[in-house]
């Protein structure tokens, strides 16, 4: 009899668990945030600092990649024994998690076009996040038969003709665009050097994770800056990212599409060229030509569909952004297949996605530590996720 009670009372709490599981993923939100165990939304807890402290080992994140910073060693004495306690202390403030110990699964995000707008999901469940980030891409939130294609770097149509056959600068009548395959893959409809009608796969869908939309607010600009590179912040605004890795690697891509015309576009799809000026005491010294040496098919990155851009404001169109590790060189020439700054420390997470699938986003932003905005007005660039035919 008694084990009987025990076992009503294990169903009875596991109903009531799963009842309240379900409650708070069922929540109707009309902003982004973590949900604590009481259903209460919390807006910050990504924070911005210019000093950190860790006990034990220190994250990958909180060192490679960034700018100058001391590292000090601190002795914390207790009441049982002393502990260890490792200062951080950066130039530039960094960004870092700071999530309650109340802190739930489930998080707030916006999805824009893939249906409702906002959705309470929770981080570990990869299925869903991966649906939301297809139900985005295929505009199912729309219902006008038309889902997101993306624009090439140099193609300057508006909606109604960028998937148009166009005679491009080298006299070759071709499309200029990238589609989304039924099962998120993306494909290049632009041929490439040789063929002006192949189809190449250019990124392959793995999974989707949560992180915030990031916004360039300050562009490449080498009169202000002692190292000038983009100014990115983060927003804390919640939405689906998908991890994409390179089907096409860096050195087969600039053989396929490196040829000073519209196609080249595919070619910085993967290697993202930028120029990078350096400078010495507020004077110029060099520049180097900065090229993602992702050089194999393991290589990966996180693709936002981003509300925040700065090239061609038209309604119904979102930038293209890519968050990804990287810590290789910037100086590294391109077909460089051991580039300086890749350990295998850090290689893994440029790599392996089971490093950011089912992982909090306030864990996953700080280790992505490159952003690249697709849509850039500074460069010339216009690539842009529009609404369009299938294929």
């Amino acid at each position: 009899m008694r084990n009987l009670i025990y076992l009503f009372l294990i169903v009875v709490i596991a109903i009531v668990m799963s009842a309240c599981s379900n409650n708070l993923g069922a929540k109707n939100l009309n902003q982004t945030g973590l949900l604590d165990k009481s259903g209460n939304l919390i807006t910050n807890t990504l924070i911005r600092t210019n000093v950190a402290y860790f006990r034990g080992t220190i994250p990958i994140w909180a060192t490679n990649g960034k700018y100058d910073y001391v590292i000090t060693t601190n002795v914390i004495s207790g009441s049982d024994k002393d502990s260890i306690e490792i200062e951080i202390k950066y130039t530039d403030n960094v960004i870092f998690p700071d999530v309650p110990e109340d802190a739930s699964d489930y998080y707030s995000i916006i999805v824009p076009y893939a249906g409702k707008t906002y959705y309470t999901v929770s981080y570990k469940d990869t299925n869903r996040l991966k649906q939301l980030w297809l139900d985005q891409i295929q505009r199912k939130g729309q219902s006008d038969g038309k889902v997101f294609a993306i624009r090439n770097r140099d193609n300057n149509r508006d909606i109604n003709n960028f998937q148009n056959l166009k005679e491009d600068s080298k006299g070759a009548s071709r499309y200029d665009y990238y589609y989304f395959k039924d099962n998120g893959d993306i494909v290049y409809k632009g041929g490439d050097k040789n063929v002006w009608t192949n189809e190449h796969v250019m990124k392959k869908l793995v999974g989707a994770v949560i992180v915030d939309y990031r916004k360039c607010v300050e562009r490449t600009d080498w009169h202000n800056n002692n190292y000038a590179a983009d100014k990115i912040e983060n927003t804390g605004e919640w939405t689906v990212g998908a991890i994409y890795k390179m089907a096409t690697p860096v050195n087969e891509a600039r053989e396929l599409f490196k040829n000073g015309g519209e196609i080249e576009g595919a070619y910085d799809f993967i290697a993202t060229r930028k120029w990078i000026w350096y400078f010495n005491n507020d004077f110029y010294q060099d520049k180097v030509y900065y090229v993602r040496q992702f050089y194999n098919t393991n290589f990966m990155e996180v693709l936002v569909l981003n509300r925040n851009r700065d090239w061609d404001d038209m309604s119904g169109c979102l930038g293209v952004d890519a968050y990804y590790a990287y810590y290789g060189s910037y100086r590294s020439q391109e077909g460089d297949l051991n580039p300086s700054g890749f350990t295998h420390e850090n290689y893994p997470y440029m790599t392996d996605e089971n490093l950011y699938l089912a992982h909090r986003p306030e864990d996953i932003v700080p280790l992505l530590t490159h952003t690249t905005t697709f849509a850039d007005a500074m460069r010339g660039w216009r690539f842009m996720a529009m609404p369009g035919h299938k294929y």
